[in-house]
């Protein structure tokens, strides 16, 4: 008997040695893999250092204000805004940006809550002399940042426009509250996959079967794998996910996390059914969109009838737009 217990242990050891030593391998070669590649496509923009750690920021078009600031979803970074970027360079001075953990952008310690992404923004922008006011534009997830921004320092703030966002009172339905807890349980699941090399390892053996960045054009496709196989990445979006646990109770509603007054705003909404899926949006979005639209007395809603949640993808021309109107509006005359 004692034989057989001295196996089992010996036999036991030996498995958890193995296993420690392939996910050390797995690790280092997801460390190694990922230096190569942000070696391999270097940023567009520039790393900005806001005290210890660097984020990138892309900007172009003169460098005046009121600078149109973009903030991007969940998990999406600045290349998904490179050519809206590019559009509303022709007209306005505009900046986009990795928030810690995306792109090029260092990863922050966690739990952050949305004020304080919020507030790494304007360091941000206060380290880069962006010039101000801004004109904050905020795509899904991103709304509730740009609002937090004008809530926090409402001085900076002159416009907004809100792109398909998210709304505090869909959100906190509970069939939002339970997306919101499983994306963040896959996102965590997926981000320890990425750090032990494991979801690399499956991409490269496997393309067919796990291609992350299908449909995406030949020309990029290097870029858009290496920035999705980052495991910060992974790990941001559990953390942004997270970010909902912290919202106080009073702000769980429509308008919780403030109002804008005067301020112009433009709410671009997708249309009512996705043109690629053929699926109907859900109606309690279209009902969290209109409210959206009363968050100003100064607001228009525009429905993008040919887009699904990506709108700048399939009609960029919308947002160019309504940025330009929303610019427009700032420029009047006060007795206008």
């Amino acid at each position: 008997m004692g034989e057989f217990f001295d196996g089992t242990l010996r036999g036991l050891a030996v498995a958890i040695t193995v296993v420690a030593l392939a996910a050390l391998i797995g690790a280092g070669y997801q460390i190694l893999s990922e230096q190569a590649d942000l070696k391999r496509y270097r940023p567009p923009g520039q790393l900005i250092d806001i005290g210890g750690r660097k984020l990138h920021l892309l900007c172009a078009g003169p460098a005046r204000g009121p600078t149109v600031v973009i903030e991007a979803g969940s998990g999406n970074d600045s290349m998904l805004w490179e050519d809206m970027v590019r559009r509303v360079s022709a007209f306005s001075h505009v900046c986009t940006y990795d928030r810690a953990g995306l792109g090029w952008s260092d990863p922050a310690p966690g739990p952050r809550s949305f004020d304080d992404r919020a507030a790494e923004l304007n360091v941000l922008l206060g380290a880069a002399n962006v010039p101000r006011p801004f004109v904050l534009v905020g795509h899904s997830y991103g709304g509730y940042i740009v609002r937090r921004f004008a809530a926090m320092y409402p001085a900076d703030v002159a416009g907004m426009m809100l792109v398909d966002a998210s709304e505090e009172e869909f959100a906190y339905a509970p069939e939002g509250l339970l997306d919101i807890e499983a994306i963040g349980r896959q996102a965590w699941r997926v981000g320890w996959l990425a750090r032990l090399g494991l979801l690399r390892a499956c991409v490269r053996l496997f393309p067919d079967h796990f291609d992350p960045v299908r449909g995406v054009p030949a020309e990029v496709r290097g870029l858009m794998t290496a920035l999705y196989l980052r495991a910060s990445r992974h790990f941001a979006i559990a953390d942004e996910m997270a970010a909902y646990e912290k919202v106080p109770t009073a702000w769980r509603m429509a308008h919780g996390f403030g109002v804008l007054g005067t301020m112009p705003l433009a709410v671009i909404s997708r249309g009512a059914k996705d043109p690629y899926s053929g699926v109907d949006t859900f109606p309690e979005w279209q009902d969290a969109q209109r409210r959206l639209t009363t968050l100003s007395t100064v607001s228009t809603h525009v429905i993008a009838e040919n887009s699904g949640h990506m709108i700048q993808f399939s009609e960029p021309q919308l947002i160019a737009g309504a940025i330009r109107r929303v610019l427009s509006e700032i420029a009047k005359p006060p007795s206008q």
